[in-house]
């Protein structure tokens, strides 16, 4: 059986996360990946490198709005002055059903449903190839 993984998913490295309004040092680091490969590892499994599927799967299952947020936010968040360096939310829509906000920060506050995963320079690429991992599976 194969596990299938790429180097690019550990680059999604975030810095910290609000717990109690307070900065935390982020549990999502890049060394779990390694952990769970060791298991993977030693239950049998072979490791794979995932193929480059485009944005067709991942579009089947996540709005436009969505992929383009997540693939531009960074870049327009570092242009907002005194900005954290990771995008965190401070704002969150009570429903989702009203119009698409314009900000960047309306943004964050729209798609992120918390502060525990912080969006950095590497998140983007991070999770195009932890997506096209998935696209992987075996089917049952």
């Amino acid at each position: 059986m194969k596990a299938f993984y790429a180097e690019e998913q550990k680059r999604h490295d975030p810095k910290a996360f609000l717990s109690s309004g307070a900065p935390q040092p982020n549990p999502e680091k890049p060394e779990r990946v390694e952990r769970l490969l060791a298991g993977a590892r030693s239950a049998g499994l072979t490791i794979a490198r995932p193929k480059d599927y485009g944005l067709g799967p991942i579009a089947a299952v996540h709005t436009p709005e969505y992929l383009d947020f997540l693939e531009h936010i960074f870049v327009r968040w570092q242009r907002i002055e005194g900005a954290s360096a990771e995008v965190i939310p401070n704002i969150h829509p009570i429903v989702r059903n009203g119009s698409y906000p314009a900000s960047a920060v309306g943004q964050a506050g729209y798609h992120m449903a918390d502060t525990a995963c912080p969006i950095s320079a590497e998140t983007w690429n991070s999770a195009l190839w932890s997506a096209w991992s998935a696209v992987e599976l075996p089917k049952p």
